[in-house]
């Protein structure tokens, strides 16, 4: 009794070799031969996976792969695809009628030999005997015109490209100028505090401040104090100077001996300011980086800065102190409590470029 393994390889053996192929793709008329070895067979029809050719072939090549050349003859010239193909008999043994199944339908033959069979089913090839013509079109297709644009798309399409060219160059400006600023200039953290030259009047005596005078000249008297010890003490201003009120300059305020009151800035004193400046901007300073103070309203001014002693710096402190001076004498004047930022410009142009263009042009 056969078991159903032996049933099933038997049945699997009953199938024929060809039923993948069989009726898959249709048989087309098409006038081709076929070159085995040293035999030309003609060619009866023919799809994307087999052939069917007639012709005689030697004892025993039925059933064997071999190399074909499959052939096309047109006026003039012939197309040859190369296959690998199982050969199959068809028919009777006295027949002359072969099957050709191809090995790799999917090979390189397939794409020229799809577009022939595809023209030939477009009725773009003519068979003439056993010669095929290309009878499809051969003019090229003109494009279309395009159409003419009225004069608002072209109004609006330069008012685009206008646009987008101009939001180009801004990024790139804005680019740039982030990148100078970066490299050009390095802004210390404290703001700076703009004082003048001048003299300080401090109290005389521990006691009342029981007078003032603003507006003071010369030899008038400031202001006055009732000391503690019953005495009144009255100050004169000693020159014709600008007066700068302090806190405790006020009548009734209560004062200690030697309490600031009021500070005296001549009129031709020169700006200035104690500034804290971190290592990092005193090396940019030794590396003869060029200071200025920045104001809000956009003043640029450039200043001289002097480092004090630094020998008695306290540990721990990040920061060095040193005095500014406004170096520019025809600066714009500045009054008296502003607030700037100070910063330090590098040139982008190295300075023996700058030198060797001053040489060479003059400006």
């Amino acid at each position: 009794m056969k078991t159903e393994s032996q049933a099933r390889l038997q049945t699997e053996q009953q199938v024929p070799g060809a039923f993948i192929y069989e009726n898959e793709h249709p048989q087309l008329q098409v006038p081709f031969s076929a070159h085995i070895g040293d035999r030309r067979m003609e060619g009866t029809s023919l799809s994307v996976t087999n052939a069917r050719v007639s012709g005689l072939l030697g004892p025993g090549a039925h059933w064997r792969k071999r190399h074909i050349i499959l052939t096309f003859d047109f006026e003039g010239f012939s197309v040859n695809l190369f296959v690998v193909a199982d050969i199959w008999k068809v028919g009777e043994d006295d027949t002359a009628e072969f099957e050709l199944v191809f090995c790799d339908p999917t090979g390189s033959h397939l794409a020229p030999l799809r577009y022939i069979l595809n023209s030939h089913l477009a009725g773009d090839l003519v068979t003439v005997g056993r010669f095929m013509e290309y009878a499809g079109p051969t003019d090229v297709k003109e494009k279309s015109a395009a159409p003419k644009r009225s004069f608002a798309t072209r109004v609006r399409d330069t008012l685009r490209g206008t646009v987008l060219i101009g939001l180009s160059v801004g990024l790139v400006v804005l680019a740039a100028n982030v990148v100078v600023d970066r490299f050009a200039f390095r802004y210390e953290p404290r703001p700076v505090v703009i004082a003048q030259d001048g003299d300080t009047l401090r109290a005389t005596a521990a006691g009342q401040i029981t007078y003032v005078n603003g507006d003071a000249n010369a030899g008038d008297v400031i202001y006055s104090i009732g000391s503690n010890s019953g005495t009144l003490l009255s100050v004169q201003m000693p020159c014709e100077c600008e007066i700068s009120p302090l806190s405790d300059f006020y009548e009734g305020a209560t004062v200690l001996a030697g309490t600031p009151l009021v500070q005296l800035i001549a009129t031709d004193a020169a700006p200035h300011a104690k500034v804290d400046i971190t290592y990092e901007g005193v090396a940019r300073l030794l590396a003869g980086d060029a200071p200025e103070l920045e104001f809000p309203d956009g003043r640029i001014i450039p200043v001289n800065l002097s480092l004090t002693d630094t020998s008695e710096a306290q540990p721990g402190r990040d920061f060095v102190t040193a005095d500014l001076r406004i170096s520019d004498s025809n600066a714009t004047p500045l009054d008296l409590g502003e607030t700037a930022r100070l910063r330090f410009r590098r040139d982008v142009v190295p300075s023996g470029m700058t030198r060797l263009w001053t040489d060479i042009f003059g400006t």
